[in-house]
């Protein structure tokens, strides 16, 4: 399942950041306009091991891949990891794609090289074996003029989307045995497949007189949620809040999206940069119940680094540049470790 427009949205601060003064996570007792305070660390009810990757420690822009084990806390690095973004638990293996480029039995997976002509290259390779079998596909048989990417490995075959800088338009789908690429939907930015030909994606209401402006090249951020099933044809409005920039964050294992909704400081007329682009009070994590009701999840600065959303029956778990996050109808939003990193499989 693919995870691109939350990190448009989000990491829209950090392309209008001025260079040379990053934007720093603060915790204080008392939040101010620019800074709200971390949840504390909880302490998970059951036991289970979140495999995990994020920078490593060197500085360099090497990737570590570790395991954090519940609820002790406890984080150990795996030496096999070499790099990895998805642990793919059938093979014990580390691959270097995210979980949206693996095939749902994990056998296999997807990658797509930057483009270097009027062609793409997509390769599928053989998790067991590591057989790469890479094909070829001209401009002018697919209708691509952007940079390619794995939108998701799903049982009918492999959903591919474009951008450059931002996202393009469109989702297409790859057959790795007849080789013919397809446009399959003309989604305005699509966001999430969630499995069984149903697609998250955002758009932008004609009915919002003032709609997010980025200030960057992603122009207009979406303000609204949308579903789609592709098998159906059915098709709904989630949410709408005009004004607001919205993105899906992931799903649980019920279908339900948990949705980011970020608000732009007032006096920047959403054209400030960095820490002062968003009101970081109001930014918040709703978990969409119907396409009538949302349950506020959690308001805070916090909700603007969560990233890499994976539901298993644990509930769903949440990466950031602080730490490790787990939601549950149960318990809500927790913070449950200080390792930062981005989830690579469910908790097992």
């Amino acid at each position: 399942m693919r995870r691109w427009p939350a990190v448009l949205v989000l990491a829209l601060a950090a392309c209008t950041q001025p260079a040379g003064n990053p934007v720093a996570h603060v915790s204080t007792p008392t939040p101010s306009p620019t800074s709200s305070p971390d949840l504390p660390i909880s302490t998970l009810s059951f036991s289970c091991r979140l495999p995990v990757y994020g920078n490593s420690a060197d500085g360099t822009s090497a990737i570590a891949d570790s395991f954090v084990d519940f609820p002790s806390g406890q984080v150990t690095a795996d030496p096999k990891g070499k790099q990895g973004k998805y642990y793919d638990l059938a093979f014990d293996r580390w691959l270097p794609v995210p979980r949206q480029a693996v095939s749902p039995d994990g056998t296999r997976y997807a990658f797509v090289d930057p483009r270097q002509s009027s062609e793409i290259v997509i390769h599928t390779v053989d998790v067991a074996t590591g057989a790469d079998t890479v094909v070829h596909l001209r401009d002018s048989a697919t209708g691509f003029n952007g940079e390619v990417e794995v939108f998701d490995y799903a049982p009918e075959g492999i959903y591919l989307t474009q951008g450059f800088e931002h996202i393009f338009p469109g989702v297409w789908l790859y057959n790795p045995r007849t080789r013919a690429v397809s446009k399959v939907a003309d989604l305005e930015v699509p966001e999430l497949s969630a499995g069984s030909g149903v697609f998250w994606f955002g758009a932008v209401n004609k009915v919002d007189s003032s709609p997010v402006a980025s200030g960057s090249s992603a122009g207009i951020l979406p303000d609204e949620v949308d579903r789609i099933n592709l098998r159906t044809g059915a098709q709904a409005l989630w949410l709408f809040r005009a004004g607001v920039a919205v993105s899906i964050l992931g799903v649980d294992v019920l279908g339900r999206p948990l949705i980011i909704a970020l608000v732009p400081s007032p006096k920047l007329d959403g054209k400030g940069t960095g820490e002062d682009f968003y009101q970081h009070a109001q930014s918040e994590l709703l978990l969409g119940l119907s396409t009538t009701a949302q349950r506020s999840v959690y308001k805070g600065k916090v909700v603007e680094t969560l990233k890499g959303a994976i539901a298993d029956s644990h509930g769903v778990w949440l990466g950031s540049s602080q730490g490790i996050y787990h939601y549950s109808d149960a318990s809500g939003l927790q913070k449950v470790s200080d390792h930062a990193g981005t989830p690579a499989n469910g908790c097992f």
